[in-house]
């Protein structure tokens, strides 16, 4: 895996023959389907207030969770990516999907989901085969892959680390959909891996205490902005955490 990853520094990856259909695109990917729709730019304004963050503090590795399961955690995260490949075309941008539970990143940009993360991590497959470029864009994605029957352990050991460690050296920003915070674990380990935390939370539906208990459980983790998406629409809004 090493080799492979340190080469990643000197190329994009190949372009992804499963993504050509833009039909088999997740509507909801606005930032892709419809740039010019209020939920996309609602996503813009969002990447630019971490792109101020940056201003301030190094923040390549963002890590994006939610309390809960079905927050919009993925759909925010495949909206950044795809938002920072459009505003930067000149920087390296990778989304990976970390979620080896309930992998989604696959689904929503209509690609096939192995070899991904847990192929590349376990051995079965290096940088060239599991991290592939989407259309013409600079944004590369690394799919879930396969499930592990121990997700924790598997994030949470030396292979994820060199992972995040080489991954640094050969992409401008990375983005990780992990899993909820409150069901696993799998949230707080990459957090505190992580250069910030972005926190979705469903509007009148998640409640405060719940996210109180989200943001007790990534004690130590940077959390950087809280992403509150509407359940009526697909609209956004932002503030900053800390």
């Amino acid at each position: 895996m090493d080799q492979s990853v340190e080469k990643a520094a000197n190329f994009l990856p190949r372009v992804d023959d499963s993504a050509l259909n833009l039909n088999q695109v997740d509507g909801r990917a606005v930032s892709l389907t419809a740039p010019a729709c209020t939920a996309a730019e609602q996503y813009r304004t969002l990447y630019f207030r971490l792109e101020r963050l940056r201003t301030l503090r190094p923040m390549k590795v963002i890590a994006i969770t939610s309390a809960l399961a079905g927050e919009g955690k993925t759909i925010t995260a495949v909206n950044l990516a795809l938002t920072a490949a459009r505003a930067n075309p000149d920087r390296r941008i990778l989304l990976v999907d970390a979620d080896l539970r309930r992998s989604h990143v696959a689904d929503t940009l209509g690609l096939r989901t192995r070899p991904g993360l847990f192929e590349l991590l376990s051995g079965d497959a290096d940088t060239k085969e599991a991290v592939r470029r989407f259309k013409s864009t600079s944004m590369a994605v690394l799919t879930s892959g396969g499930c592990a029957e121990e997700p924790t352990q598997v994030l949470a050991g030396n292979r994820m680390k060199r992972f995040l460690e080489l991954v640094r050296d050969a992409f401008d920003e990375i983005y990780l959909d992990v899993p909820p915070v409150l069901p696993f674990a799998d949230a707080a380990i990459l957090g505190c891996q992580s250069d910030g935390v972005l926190m979705v939370i469903r509007a009148n539906e998640t409640s405060m205490r719940q996210v109180n208990q989200a943001i007790e459980h990534l004690a130590g983790a940077p959390i950087v902005l809280n992403a509150a998406e509407m359940s009526a629409a697909p609209y956004l809004k932002s503030y900053i955490r800390g």
